[in-house]
């Protein structure tokens, strides 16, 4: 999948006809320099040629600062089509990208990697009753402490609206599920001052590890029957859901 923006395909042919005309400018200013030389009483074809070369060195800073521009509007456009505004995790299209890349490097090595779908419980019912600033605060809140909880080499990304969703790479089934108890146990005690209010939440998570035939839509489906279990027995739990893993 590619997050490049029309502008982005434009950058090489900006590079060739600046390339091409740099080159043009230069041949013929040095075979009329040359030429001038030849013949000391041509004087204004001399400076003809001189004109040329200094118009050369302008159209090249011009085009070095239009594809500097083009540059930094190109990377504005990948992190607001790859981040969640909110939160500055990655987004669901964010996560794409990162997860097929993680999904190749775990099965190709091969090496365990377990994945968590997360959800914080009645979320609903906290945004409609403190309101939509206070929401966010909360959001912004547990992703911070999501992040903190695990290492820099795992990807957590915001799925939609309330619910996360971490990879957690060289981790098996056994020790992701302490991870997730770990984050549930700390969310769980955590206090969040939102709007001038304490608010308390809880989160259920839905665990498995992957497989060596699976794709990311079968791995992901995993961890979503995981959640659903875990919402329906009471949230605030971890559910597993852990078909035969040759790394345990």
């Amino acid at each position: 999948m590619s997050l490049r923006s029309p502008l982005y395909s434009q950058r090489k042919p900006l590079l060739l006809v600046a390339g091409l005309l740099g080159a043009g400018f230069l041949i013929i200013s040095l075979l009329g320099y040359h030429a001038a030389n030849t013949s000391v009483r041509d004087h204004t074809l001399r400076m003809l040629y001189l004109n040329l070369l200094i118009g050369l060195l302008v159209t090249l800073a011009v085009l070095a600062i239009l594809y500097q521009l083009i540059s930094s509007y190109q990377r504005r456009i990948d992190a607001q089509a790859t981040l969640d505004s909110l939160t500055e995790l990655p987004n669901r299209r964010g996560f794409d990208l990162l997860a097929v890349q993680a999904l190749h490097e775990a099965q190709r090595e091969p090496q365990p990697l377990a994945a968590l779908l997360l959800e914080l419980d009645e979320f609903k019912r906290l945004d409609s009753t403190h309101g939509h600033i206070a929401s966010d605060q909360l959001l912004t809140g547990f992703a911070r402490d999501l992040t903190d909880s695990l290492r820099h080499s795992d990807i957590v990304c915001r799925w939609s609206g309330e619910t996360f969703i971490v990879l957690l790479k060289d981790t098996d089934g056994q020790n992701g599920l302490k991870i997730a108890e770990k984050i549930r146990q700390r969310i769980e005690q955590q206090r969040y001052f939102c709007s001038g209010k304490e608010l308390r939440v809880t989160v259920s998570i839905g665990l498995t590890t992957l497989q060596g035939e699976d794709t990311l839509h079968s791995l992901l489906s995993r961890t979503d029957h995981a959640l659903q279990r875990a919402r329906q027995t009471g949230n605030n739990r971890t559910c597993v859901q852990m078909p035969h893993s040759s790394y345990e």
